[in-house]
């Protein structure tokens, strides 16, 4: 399938996603709200793909948030609901690990890529910023979820402080915004490198792991562990990798995993 904002890269188990609009620093605009969950849905399906990646095009910018050049949309009528935009793999419920390698700029809308992601790594050249409240936009995709990531008092600045505020690629790190900081120019080898070790293990093992985790962030920690219990012993039971790992253990042998689609996706929710 090909995209007129994006560009999805396969090699191996890993697929790369890169917003592409390099000319508005990676804004997603209407087209690119439209493609991204076609994209997501693509990645999700394909039992080929284990783990991915997603980055901007050029150096400039990872993702600059809402393109606000596009033409508003048509006011809504006062009782007409409105659907939540989702951009993200988490948004989408694809059920796969994410890495986001952040190049350049992120920002406003951008910040939710790497709120939802697993893992977060980021480029010497890196920044983080969200100028929403500055533009006299409400601040929540992203930041929602950030508040839940990293401390709260960093969220708040960010919103609070509007465009005055300016995280640098240090003190991402330290508020563990982002997990890693490499040179420019190993970002995508070293994203590369995480996805191959992510790639390694059995990929049912992980997107069940993954979705207990993300999963119990929406419960108390009593309920969490006792839904954490149920997916142990249903992959148990139901999952030929949770007996092949101990088998390629004795035999001493690579282990040959069975993929498995990951738990969770609203198709699979939908048939229950």
């Amino acid at each position: 399938m090909t995209y007129d904002t994006l560009r999805v890269e396969r090699a191996g188990h890993v697929a790369t996603l890169t917003l592409n609009r390099p000319e508005r620093m990676n804004a997603f605009d209407s087209r690119m709200r439209d493609e991204l969950p076609r994209a997501w849905d693509e990645l999700a399906e394909d039992s080929e793909v284990w783990c991915i990646i997603v980055t901007g095009a050029g150096d400039r910018a990872f993702c600059a948030g809402m393109d606000l050049r596009e033409p508003a949309a048509p006011a809504s009528r006062p009782d007409e609901k409105v659907a939540r935009v989702r951009l993200t793999a988490l948004d989408c419920e694809v059920g796969k690990p994410v890495i986001t390698a952040v190049n350049g700029v992120c920002a406003g809308g951008g910040l939710a890529f790497v709120a939802d992601s697993d893992l977060v790594l980021c480029s010497a050249n890196a920044s983080f910023t969200d100028a929403r409240t500055s533009a006299g936009q409400v601040s929540i995709h992203g930041t929602l979820r950030l508040a839940r990531r990293i401390p709260l008092e960093a969220v708040l600045r960010l919103v609070l402080l509007g465009k005055a505020e300016r995280v640098s690629p240090q003190r991402a790190l330290e508020i563990g915004l982002v997990g890693e900081v490499v040179p420019q120019g190993d970002l995508l080898p070293r994203a590369h490198a995480l996805a191959s070790a992510i790639t390694a293990n059995s990929p049912a093992a992980i997107f069940h792991s993954r979705f207990a985790i993300w999963d119990s962030l929406n419960h108390g920690l009593h309920d969490a562990l006792e839904r954490g219990f149920e997916v142990v012993t249903r992959f148990a039971r139901e999952y030929p990798d949770a007996m092949e790992g101990a088998r390629a253990f004795v035999e001493r042998r690579p282990p040959r995993w069975t993929y498995a689609p990951p738990p969770g996706r609203r198709k699979d929710l939908a048939k229950r």
